[in-house]
């Protein structure tokens, strides 16, 4: 299966808000799915997990338009993922 890869960013102290996406990558593009999202200013954490979903990846903003932009307009979903699912943090 996948060997486990964590890649750590600095939040960026002004955003407020979080959610988490988990994403189902095709087969052999993990790598390239997590240095493309290491190329996203808002992406903070991404782990590489065994299960249902491939990584988790974990992004912060400001409003949820910001969100909504990041997400709907595909910023996040690079090229190799296949499918996604959006959780935004309440606390």
């Amino acid at each position: 299966m996948h060997s486990q890869v964590t890649v750590q960013k600095e939040s960026i102290t002004k955003m407020t808000q979080a959610a988490y996406i988990l994403l189902n990558v095709q087969s052999g593009m993990l790598e390239k799915v997590q240095e493309g999202l290491n190329d996203i200013a808002e992406v903070t954490e991404v782990y590489a997990v065994y299960g249902i979903y491939d990584l988790i990846v974990k992004i912060e903003f400001d409003t949820m338009d910001e969100l909504k932009n990041q997400v709907l307009n595909n910023n996040i979903i690079v090229e190799g993922v296949k499918n996604s699912m959006t959780m935004i943090c309440v606390n």
